[in-house]
């Protein structure tokens, strides 16, 4: 299909369409799906601009807090900070990193090996049940969990 311009997805003779009007029925279809899983997960239509929210209030009440406790400020000895409270703090990004590379990788190279040895790959489970949804009818009409 790499050279065609005419594709035919019902396999009837006389049924062609032009592969840029089937990929934008496709991009119109995406976006009607992606729509109704909005409105079923209850999460506002995105438009195309942004508008910055206003965040002036917390960045007050944050600064005020900051200068109420004297956060900007060295101070030795802090109240409840003597130095058997304090733990040290773990490095998320290179433990994250150190689990990736070390298990990950590991599983994967395993799971490439067995398929080249012939054996058959497990097949992973779903636990959530599958959303269904109307995506010949009313966007409106969403129905998660039948």
């Amino acid at each position: 299909m790499q050279d065609n311009m005419l594709v035919n997805l019902t396999g009837l003779k006389g049924h062609f369409m032009p592969v840029d009007l089937n990929i934008e029925h496709l991009i119109r279809f995406l976006k009607h799906v992606r729509k109704q899983v909005g409105k079923a997960l209850g999460i506002a239509y995105h438009r195309l601009i942004h508008i910055a929210p206003d965040t002036s209030a917390s960045v007050n009440k944050i600064a005020h807090k900051v200068n109420e406790l004297l956060l900007h400020q060295f101070t030795p000895n802090r109240d409840g900070t003597d130095s058997d409270a304090i733990k040290p703090v773990i490095d998320t990004l290179a433990s994250g990193e150190q689990k990736l590379k070390s298990s990950t990788l590991a599983m994967f190279n395993k799971k490439v090996w067995s398929m080249l040895e012939g054996e058959g790959l497990e097949v992973d489970e779903d636990e959530l049940p599958q959303p269904a949804f109307d995506l010949l009818g009313d966007p409106d009409n969403v129905n998660v969990n039948e």
